[in-house]
Order: structure tokens, then sequence, then C-alpha cells
């Protein structure tokens, strides 16, 4: 029996032994698998990115050599004042006994927002370290293996010199080598051309890959990107106004925009086309798009433009499809409320920095483009709780009336004329930071709480001087509606005073309203 225990603990040895000789032979053959991976991967990332090293210097020297022929002559077009809009009406009160009418009126449909496609491809080299699919082959009986350790990319060098600038709140840096200080010795093709390939040096990669980080960083729009790129222009060229156009036109074809670059006024001046109307910015048309002259202080007369495309290029949207990221600067409190119902009381602050982006966007004509853009994330923070408890057993129909009696209710009501002298739309944060909003601005509110807070369908009813909107409930409801595709939308107007789902503002009631689809 001893004899028997001795054997079976020698042959328990033995196996034990040969188990740990395997397990080092496998995490011996798996870490040289992943070594010579790795080289690989090296290897083929190193050729990869020296191709489209070649590749970009070939797009930007014959980018150059057109530059250096005769611009093309335009007459610029003075800025498109935003249109006059019809005196709106006060808002208007409906009667405490006043019930809604099953009714369909008229309208027609405007094509909707031409949004955002995913982000332009800048023309960069691929850094991210990927290893191949391939796994190694394995032994019948899978040895325990160690876990893996994460590859880490390869470090980049230390970018040298840079140059600071400050961005609605924040500071910021970014690499700009001495290499990349031009200065123009004229504004003439050649000049222009001789400084534009002296930034096409490496050290340029570093600065472009740099201004995308903090593009995606920051959750910017096209239009926050072009301001971004305007602030690091010039700090890079203090008081040089085309030196600083010229290095913004180049960061932003290399991020993959569609931009032009012309002269006007002995200065260098940057060009962009966008998929909306900009009020007030100067522009030149050609082939029916309107290229936007972005520096307003260079003034109107003859444009020498250079008329060129870069490859897959993207044209500039000024839609916000999510919400950017900057610093918070709270303004001071003020406190919303509305009897109705539960009753609804919310004490809300508001992010500076992100009221003056929203003061610096360009004013454009698509309602859309505001009410697309949806309520931060600090103010849904403040506001959707509250909202949530208010609206929270309610079938569809009570939850909608509570929320359009907020809105009607909450915000005290003046004309954009009255406030401001000119015509503009809200986001949907201003309306919480002015100290009045009028109808446009409680519609496109309005739209985002329902399909927030209700999930539901919401368009903006447009009339001559009025927005309302309609929305799809899943059980349809008796009211003035809108058949829209075969779906029923009904009114629910926030500027129209103690009025309920259903009910359009009498006003308007006779007009044919545009639709317009969010």
């Amino acid at each position: 029996m001893r004899t028997t225990t001795m054997r079976l603990s020698c042959i328990s040895a033995m196996l034990c032994i040969s188990g740990c000789v395997s397990f080092i032979n496998a995490q011996t053959s798996f870490e040289e698998y992943r070594r010579k991976a790795q080289e690989e991967f090296n290897q083929y990332r190193d050729k990869a990115n020296a191709e489209f090293e070649a590749y970009r210097q070939r797009v930007n020297a014959e980018f150059t050599d057109y530059m250096r022929q005769a611009w093309e002559k335009f007459n610029a077009e003075p800025g498109t004042p935003v249109p006059p809009s019809p005196e709106p009406p006060k808002p208007e009160e409906a009667k405490p006994d006043q019930k809604p009418k099953d009714e369909a009126l008229p309208f027609k449909k405007l094509k909707p927002l031409d949004r955002r496609a995913p982000k332009p491809t800048p023309l960069l080299p691929d850094e991210a370290p990927k290893l191949p699919k391939e796994k190694p082959s394995e032994p019948k009986e899978k040895p325990v293996q160690p876990k893996e350790k994460p590859v880490k990319p390869t470090p980049r060098p230390n970018p040298g010199p840079e140059i600071t600038f400050s961005f609605y709140g924040n500071e910021y840096s970014v690499p700009f080598s001495n290499e990349l200080r031009i200065s123009l010795r004229g504004i003439d093709e050649n000049s222009v051309a001789d400084a534009w390939s002296r930034l096409l040096g490496n050290k340029s990669v570093e600065l472009v890959r740099k201004c995308v980080e903090l593009r995606d960083q920051l959750r910017l729009p096209d239009w926050g990107y072009a301001q971004l790129i305007e602030k690091i222009g010039d700090a890079a060229f203090p008081g040089k106004k085309s030196e600083s156009n010229l290095l913004q036109m180049f960061l932003l074809t290399q991020s993959g925009y569609k931009v032009r670059i012309g002269r006007i006024n002995n200065r260098i001046i940057m060009l962009m086309p966008f998929k909306e109307t900009l009020y007030n910015y100067t522009f030149i048309p050609i082939d029916g798009v309107n290229y936007y002259m972005i520096d307003r202080s260079a003034g109107l007369g003859p444009v020498y433009m250079y008329n060129r495309s870069f490859p897959k290029e993207q044209v500039v949207s000024l839609s916000i499809e999510e919400q950017p990221a900057f610093g918070i600067k709270s303004s001071e409190s003020r406190n919303f409320e509305s009897g109705y119902g539960p009753g609804i009381q919310a004490d809300i602050t508001i992010n500076k920095n992100l009221i003056d982006f929203y003061n610096d966007y360009p004013r454009s004509n698509r309602w859309d483009l505001y009410a697309n853009a949806s309520l931060s994330n600090e103010l849904k923070k403040q506001l959707y709780p509250v909202l949530k408890s208010a609206i929270n057993g309610r079938d569809q129909q009570d939850a909608a009336n509570i929320l359009l009696r907020f809105v009607q209710k909450a915000f005290d009501y003046k004309t954009d004329q009255e406030q401001f002298g000119e015509e503009r739309a809200f986001f949907p944060d201003e309306t919480f930071y002015y100290p009045y909003s009028d109808c446009e601005d409680r519609a496109i509110l309005y739209s985002n709480l329902v399909r927030d807070l209700l999930g539901l369908k919401v368009v903006l009813v447009h009339y001559p001087g009025h927005l309302a909107t309609a929305v799809k409930f899943d059980t349809p409801l008796e009211g003035d509606h809108f058949m829209i595709d075969g779906e029923k939308f009904v009114v629910c107007d926030p500027t129209y005073i103690n009025s309920s789902i259903g009910m359009a503002m009498p006003s308007y009631k006779g007009s044919s309203a545009e639709i317009v689809r969010l």
C-alpha cells in the first residue's frame, strides 16, 4: 500500500512538472507570437504611413502647383439680411371652457434639414495599433495562459514649441513649430503658394492631429471647429490676418473640409460653402453655391479666388448633433414654474460659455437647425427630474398637456424686435437664459421636451409670423391636426396660453402652414 502511494505521488509530481513545462512553453510561445505580431504590425504601419505621407505630399504638391496659376475674379455679394418677419400677435389666451374640435388643417411640407454625415476624414496617417486577427495554433489541451497586457501605441515625439489660446472658458495648447511660422512677401499667387509649401512639412501633421483631437474632445460641430481653428490662427499670427487666414484654410483643408482661399482689399481671406443659408455674411455665388467670407472685416470689392477642389472635401454644416463640452461658467439661478396640474417649479442655471458660443453662431433660415440641437446635459440634469416627477403615471395626453402648460406659463413673452431689435431664434438653452422668449423659442423648446420625455414624433408648424408644434400620439386624439403621410399630428401651441393639445390659435387656424419635420 505504501509503495502504491509513493508511486502515485511520483506520477502526480511528474504530471505537475510536465504541466508547468507546458505552461512555460505556452507562455513563451504566446509572448513570442505577440512580439512577432507587434513587429509585423509596426512594419505594416510604417509602410502604410510612408505611403500615406507620400500621397499627402503628392496631393498637396499638385494643389500648390495649381495655386500658382492666376486666380479667378469674382464680385462679392453683400450679406443677406435676416428676412423681416410679419409682426407676430401677442399671445392669445384660450377660454377656460374651450374644448378642442377634431379638424384637419391645410399645410405644405418643407424639405428636411440635410444633417451632418460622419465628420470629415482628416488627411492624417492612421496610428492606431492593432494586432493581426490570426491566432497561433494551439495544442488540443489548452494550457492556462497569462492575461494579455495591452499593447501600448508607439509614443509620439515631443511636439516642441506650443501656442496657447482661450476658447469658450478654457485655455488650450497646440504644438506649433517655428517651421510653421510663415510670413507672406505679398498676396500674389506665388507668394501664397510659397507660404503654403512651407506648411506642408511633417511638423504640420502633429498640429492637424491635435486640432482634430480637440474637435472630438470638445464635441464641436463644423462651425465650432472653424471657430477653434480661427483662434489657433490668430494666436499663431497676432495682428497678421492674412497669415492667420492662410493657416486656417490649410488646417481646415487638411481636416477634410471644403474651403477656398482668395484675396480682397490687400488681404488673404478664407471662404466656405455651407449647406444652409447664412445671414449677414458676404458671399460669392458660384454655380448655385454661396461661398461665405468668414473674415467679416475684409469688406466688399472684387475677389480673386483659388477655386480648386481638395480630395474628399466635405461641405460644412451648421447642424449641431451633440452639445459641445465647454467648461462650466454658471449664470445666476432663475426660477421657472407652472401651477397647472401637479405644479412644476425648477431653479435653473445656464452655462454662459455655451451662451457665448450660441451668440457667435451664424443666423440661419432653418427652424429645424435650432430644434434639433437639444438641451445641454447640464440643463437636463436640473430640469428633467422635476418634469419627470410631474408627468409620472400620466397618460400621453395628460403628460403632453402638463409640459405644454409649463412652456406656456413659465416664460415671459416679448418679440425678438422688442428684446433684440432683430429677428433671431433661440437654441433651447437660450430660452432659459434670456428674460423673454417668443413663439418660435417656445415651439423649439416644447419639441425637445416631448421628444425627450415622451418619445413622440413632433413637427414644427410654421405660419407667417408664428411657430407652433404638432405631435403624433400613439393613440390618435381629437383636435386640430395635420394628416402627414397618413399620420395624425395634433396641434400643440406653446404660445396659445391655457390652450390644451388639439387647439390651434384662432388667428392662424385658417392659414396654410408649412410643416417642418424634425
